[in-house]
């Protein structure tokens, strides 16, 4: 077995041996080895462990949107409304920091493995699912009278995408990247941040025909986000209850659903919005949504199923992750300070793997379990987070908590589309798909399912700004941070000081695909006075679907 060998190359050994090569070579970056599971399967078992693998990556897939659903939202929100963010400011930092996170460490790990054409094809076919796929669900799930963007951060937006798009073309023309070109990438996020940051004013409201007729959403948000952010600053100044959200209406996103999800889900702060005018938890069960099951006559079997599959990832979750919604009791003050010992666990797991559980702590003589020393510590950090807070209001490091629970939120997307990545790769293999197309298409759908459901989430709640400018800063620091990145570190590290690169003909079709779709988007919101159709949604999928077309003809060929 070669040293450079890969998890790609298992296919090139004999089937007696492909059980010992898939343990060997596959299954570091997840915490299962699907391919393992598979190639050590009998020939008879193997069938239903494909049929098991897209079962639970379906399964993976829920937990991922139900993360960002009901968690990941919620502390972009509050964040938001503590950083005095506009809509387009927080789409293009934190929901596209979030969105964004997956495609960064892809693009290191391929560069590292000496890999540009699966970073780039990653960053390319991921950039395309964004502007068309993500971006023509955001159209489809918003309401007609609430599609509307501001003309000026929607051109930035779209110029600094095009522009990044046509600066990767350019630098990887000779065939090397060096390292002043590297961190230029980093250099100009920076300065794309910066703009962003000095032009952030109110933008102009958007009439909403909400039940009580027509609002101004501005006006809605900024009395109850300016309420929020002076009890978050001042927790004491406010007293135990937070601003009441009743002239918000039915802002949660279910609003407009037949069937209430909040009837088939955990609790959340949003089911909290639309069944509770009281902002006082009063039903100790309910935070774990014990009270929440679904009930097989009205909501049916299959939702009491994905409900119950579902719960103890719901625990986990509230056990990791700190409140961070604008409530607060007992119940909350118990979980938020228990997070400590379950959070930095995950952490571990996150940056070391499963191995980072085995590494040992040397402190002098003193030798100690890496994660044992983690544990103690975070169970005298939870002790002191519980002994300096109460029951009546958010404790004086709430603001801390919410940064934190917005990082584990992060923390959970990204393990939970580390796992969808390493499936759909061992299900493309299986199907014996090449690496080439696998980045364009698998991998780029893996590392961007955490947009889809972000960012329909964030337009469903009403934050329809904040989901389109994460269409366009999502990939945007995907391609500036994730590649400046991993430029840099490649090129630090590697002797010479530079890195080769080449554009093949699938990334070249890629890069004009992604600069078609950025041209139609800007003539379409300018032509619509940037008030887009719900129709144009169906453009950008049969786009989609073209480029699909092509890119497996190309691979046949």
């Amino acid at each position: 077995m070669s040293n450079s060998s890969t998890c790609a190359d298992l296919y090139g050994f004999p089937a007696s041996e492909q059980c010992s090569m898939a343990r060997d070579l596959c299954g570091d970056d997840s915490l299962l080895n699907y391919e393992a599971m598979y190639h050590c399967s009998s020939s008879g078992q193997q069938p239903l462990v494909l049929v098991g693998l897209i079962l639970y990556l379906l399964y993976a897939i829920m937990l991922l949107a139900s993360t960002a659903d009901n968690w990941f939202v919620v502390e972009l929100q509050t964040l938001s409304s503590v950083l005095k963010l506009s809509d387009d400011v927080a789409g293009v930092t934190l929901l596209a920091l979030g969105n964004g996170a997956p495609d960064v460490f892809t693009a290191v790990v391929g560069l590292g493995q000496d890999d540009f054409q699966l970073a780039l094809s990653d960053l390319m076919g991921g950039g395309i699912f964004i502007n068309t796929i993500v971006l023509g669900s955001v159209l489809l799930v918003t309401e007609p009278s609430q599609l509307a963007v501001d003309k000026t951060p929607f051109l930035r937006d779209l110029f600094m995408y095009t522009l990044c798009t046509g600066a990767i073309f350019v630098v990887s023309l000779d065939g090397r990247v060096d390292l002043i070109e590297a961190l230029s990438f980093i250099v100009g996020y920076i300065g794309y941040i910066a703009v962003v940051l000095l032009s952030n004013g109110k933008p102009e409201p958007t009439q909403l025909d909400l039940e009580g007729g027509k609002e101004d959403l501005y006006d809605d948000i900024d009395s109850v986000d300016d309420a929020l952010a002076e009890q978050l600053i001042d927790p004491a100044s406010s007293g135990s209850r937070p601003p009441s959200v009743n002239s918000l209406g039915s802002r949660g996103i279910s609003r407009n659903s037949g069937v209430s999800r909040d009837s088939f889900r955990p609790y959340t702060a949003e089911s909290h919005f639309t069944h509770h005018a009281n902002p006082i938890q009063e039903d100790d069960s309910r935070l774990l949504g014990w009270n929440d099951f679904p009930e097989r006559e009205a909501d049916g079997l299959l939702a009491c199923v994905l409900w119950w599959s579902e719960y103890p990832l719901s625990v986990l979750r509230h056990l990791s992750i700190p409140a961070a919604d604008l409530f607060w009791d007992r119940q909350r003050r118990v979980l938020s300070a228990l997070t400590p010992i379950l959070s930095f666990q995950l952490i571990i797991l996150v940056l070391k793997g499963a191995s980072g559980f085995s590494l040992t702590l040397s402190l002098g003589s003193l030798h100690l379990n890496l994660a044992l020393a983690v544990f103690l510590l975070s169970v005298l950090v939870s002790a002191a987070l519980f002994y300096f807070s109460n029951d009546e209001h958010h404790p004086p490091f709430f603001n801390v908590s919410v940064v934190f629970a917005f990082i584990m939120s992060v923390v959970w997307l990204d393990l939970i589309a580390n796992e969808i990545v390493a499936m759909l790769e061992t299900i493309g293999l299986l199907m014996g798909v090449s690496t080439s197309i696998l980045g364009l298409t698998v991998l780029a759908w893996g590392n961007s399912v955490g947009d889809l459901v972000a960012d329909t989430a964030t337009a469903k709640a009403g934050k329809v700004r904040t989901a389109i400018a994460s269409c366009f800063g999502s990939p945007l620091l995907s391609a500036l941070v994730g590649l400046g990145v991993a430029l840099t570190v490649t090129t630090t590290t590697t002797e010479g000081g530079w890195v080769k690169t080449t554009i093949d003909t699938q990334n070249l079709v890629g890069m004009i695909t992604l600069l078609g779709v950025l041209a139609s988007s800007g003539a379409v919101f300018w032509r619509f006075d940037f008030k887009p159709p719900r129709e144009y949604a169906y453009y950008l999928f049969g786009v989609y679907f073209v480029f699909l077309v092509v890119s497996v003809l190309l691979e046949v060929w």
